[in-house]
C-alpha cells in the first residue's frame, strides 16, 4: 500500500506505508496550486465511516462515493473507516486545517478496495503540512486525539464566563425579543443557576416576528446594518447595565456574513456580495470583500454598549471550494472580527456554531455549539458528543438550547437537561410560566452541572457506539466519572467496574438495574427506589460500595 501525492505541477511522489503509522511532509512548491493525496484502503471488515461533516453516529455502510468540502470555516480532513466493533481500520487525515480541501472517498470493486483522496488548493501562504495515515486499530476517540496531538496546538486560555450556563432567547421567542421580555426572565434565570444570556436574533429591527414556513421565506431582510432597535429596546445601554448587575454576561447574536435586502449594509457592498439570494439575504464574497467598515461596525456595538461579547453566526454558509478557494480569506475575516473584539476585551465571548467547532477556530471562539436541535435532547446529546469527537477538552462545548413544547412528560424534560450535561447546558424557555416540574428538573441539573463543572468542562471524554449509534458518553477526572447512556444494552460496558464514584444518566427507554446504585432520582428529580435507574432518571454509583 503507497499514499501518492499529487502536485499541480505534475510532479508525483509515491510514499510506503508502515503498519501502523505513517506521516508524509508535504512541501508544495510556490508554482503548485493544488495537491492530492490518494491511498487505497482494502475494504476487509470495514463497516462504517467517520467525518466532521456527519449528522451523530457512524454512517450505517461504506458509501459508494461520497465528497466532502472543509477548510478554515468548515469541517477539516480527517475521515475514517471502522469495522463492525468499532474500531478505527484507517484514519487519513492532515494537518492543513486552512486551506480549501475536498475529501473524497469512492468504491473500488475490481480493486475491493475504498479510494480515500485529499484534494488542496494551495495558495502563496501554504506551509509545509503532513499526511497521515493511521493503522492502529484502536478507538475513535484515540485516533482523533494522536492526529490533534500532531497539530500542535497551543494551550489556551479561556475566560471563565465561557463556561457559564447559557439562556437563549431565540426558540422561546424568535423575532419577538424585546427589553420587557429580558428584564422578566433574567432574575428568573439568574436564580436558577443561569450565569449567561444571549439575545438572540430579533434585536437589530423593529419589527416583531415568529419563524415559520411562510417568514422563513424573507427572514433576514432586515439584518446587516447592525443597530439596536429603539422600538424593541428603547434604553440599551442601560438595560444591558441592569442585566450585567444581576450577575449576567449579555451577548448578542450577530451573522457577519449576511446582508439583509433591506439592509444599508448592502448598499455598501453591492459589488461585494455574491449572487444567490436566499431567506432575504446576500452573502458577503469574502474574496472581493474589504470588511474593515463591518468589522469596525461589531466592535463599535460590542464597546459602546459594554456587551460582554457576540454569538456570531454563519461564518460557514461560504462553503469551502478548490475550484474558488475562499477558505483563507474567511479565516483572515474571523481573524479581524474575533482579534478586534479580544485586543477590546481580553474576556470577550465568542459563540461559535458546530460545523466551525474545529481545531483551527479554538484561537478565534470561547465557547463551541451544538447545531440547531429544538424538541430533539437526542440530536442535542449526539451533536455534543461530535463537538467532543472534533476538538476532544481543547475548549469549552455548549449544548444547543433545549426548548420543548408545553405538557411534556417530565422523562423527556429530564432527559434534555441530562443530555447537555456533555457540556455547558443552554435554554431557550418561557421561565415565567413553568410549572414547578419543569423548575425542579431545570434547578436539579444545573446545580449538577455547577457542582461538577470541573469534571464536564476539564475530565477526559471517551465514546462508546452500539453499531452505528452513539450509545454513551463518558466523563472522568482523578475522582469521579460521568456516564451519559443513551443505550441501555450498553450499561456494562459503560459502567464497567466501579472504582471511582460515578453518577449515571439514563437518557435510554430501558429501567437500569444497578444493585449498588444510591441516591436515585426520578424523572422529574424526586427520590427513587435505590438500585432501579427508571428513564429519565439518574443515580450515583459510590466506589466504596462496589
Amino acid at each position: 500500500m503507497d499514499i501518492k501525492i499529487e502536485y499541480s505541477n505534475d510532479r508525483i511522489e509515491n510514499h510506503p506505508v508502515s503498519e501502523s503509522f505513517t506521516e508524509i511532509k508535504v512541501t508544495p512548491t510556490k508554482t503548485d496550486t493544488l495537491v492530492s493525496a490518494i491511498v487505497q484502503i482494502p475494504l476487509i471488515d470495514v463497516f462504517s465511516c467517520w467525518h466532521s461533516a456527519l449528522t451523530p453516529g457512524l454512517t450505517p455502510r461504506i458509501p459508494w462515493v461520497e465528497k466532502i468540502p472543509c477548510g478554515a470555516q468548515k469541517n477539516f480532513p480527517f475521515y475514517a473507516l471502522l469495522s463492525r466493533s468499532g474500531r478505527v481500520k484507517a484514519a487519513f487525515s492532515s494537518t492543513n486545517l486552512i486551506d480549501d480541501c475536498e475529501i473524497s472517498f469512492a468504491i473500488n470493486q475490481e480493486q475491493c478496495t475504498g479510494e480515500l483522496a485529499f484534494s488542496f488548493a494551495l495558495s502563496t501562504e501554504t506551509q509545509p503540512f503532513s499526511i497521515l495515515l493511521d493503522l492502529k486499530s484502536r478507538l475513535l476517540t484515540d485516533s482523533l486525539k494522536a492526529w490533534r496531538d500532531k497539530l500542535h496546538l497551543p494551550k489556551l486560555n479561556y475566560p471563565a464566563g465561557a463556561y457559564e450556563p447559557v439562556y437563549c432567547t431565540w426558540y422561546v421567542v424568535h423575532g419577538e425579543v424585546n427589553q420587557t421580555f429580558v428584564e422578566e426572565t433574567c432574575p428568573i434565570a439568574k436564580e436558577l443557576g443561569f450565569g449567561t444570556l444571549i439575545v438572540d436574533d430579533g434585536w437589530c429591527y423593529d419589527e416583531y416576528k415568529r419563524v415559520s414556513p411562510k417568514t422563513i421565506t424573507n427572514w433576514y431582510e432586515s439584518v446587516g446594518d447592525w443597530n439596536v432597535s429603539p422600538v424593541k429596546f428603547p434604553h440599551f445601554k442601560e438595560h444591558v447595565k441592569r442585566i450585567q448587575a444581576m450577575g449576567m454576561n449579555y451577548l448578542l447574536w450577530v451573522a457577519p456574513h449576511l446582508f439583509g435586502r433591506h439592509s444599508k449594509m448592502l448598499e455598501a457592498y453591492r459589488e461585494q456580495i455574491l449572487p444567490d439570494y436566499v431567506e432575504g439575504y446576500y452573502k458577503m464574497d469574502v474574496n472581493t470583500a474589504n470588511s474593515d467598515v463591518l468589522v469596525d461596525k461589531l466592535r463599535t456595538l460590542a464597546k459602546e454598549y459594554s456587551l460582554d461579547g457576540l454569538k456570531i453566526d454563519f461564518l460557514d454558509i461560504v462553503s469551502p471550494n478548490v475550484n474558488q478557494p475562499n477558505a483563507r480569506n474567511t479565516l483572515h475575516f474571523i481573524e479581524k472580527i474575533c482579534g478586534g473584539l479580544k485586543a477590546d476585551n481580553p474576556d470577550a465571548l465568542i459563540e461559535f456554531r458546530q460545523s466551525y467547532a474545529t481545531p483551527a477556530m479554538l484561537p478565534w471562539g470561547t465557547q463551541f455549539r451544538a447545531g440547531d436541535a429544538p424538541f430533539d435532547w437526542r440530536l442535542n446529546f449526539g451533536r455534543l458528543v461530535e463537538i467532543r469527537l472534533n476538538i476532544g477538552n481543547l475548549g469549552p462545548v455548549h449544548a444547543d438550547p433545549a426548548y420543548w413544547a408545553p405538557g411534556e412528560l417530565p422523562e423527556n424534560i429530564s432527559r434534555h437537561l441530562m443530555a447537555m450535561l456533555v457540556g455547558v447546558p443552554m435554554l431557550s424557555m418561557d421561565l415565567r410560566t413553568l410549572t414547578e416540574t419543569e423548575r425542579r428538573i431545570i434547578r436539579h441539573y444545573l446545580d449538577f452541572y455547577n457542582q461538577h463543572r470541573m469534571l464536564i468542562n476539564h475530565g477526559k471524554w471517551s465514546v462508546l457506539f452500539s453499531q452505528t449509534e452513539i450509545a454513551a458518553a463518558i466523563a472522568e477526572d482523578a475522582t469521579e466519572r460521568l456516564v451519559i447512556l443513551a443505550d441501555g444494552n450498553t450499561l456494562a460496558d459503560a459502567l464497567g467496574t466501579p472504582h471511582k464514584n460515578t453518577w449515571v444518566m439514563n437518557l435510554s427507554d430501558k429501567t437500569l438495574h444497578i444493585a449498588s446504585a444510591k441516591q436515585i432520582f426520578a424523572a422529574d428529580c424526586l427520590p427513587g427506589e435505590n438500585g432501579t435507574l427508571p428513564p429519565g432518571g439518574s443515580g450515583f454509583v459510590s466506589a466504596a460500595s462496589c
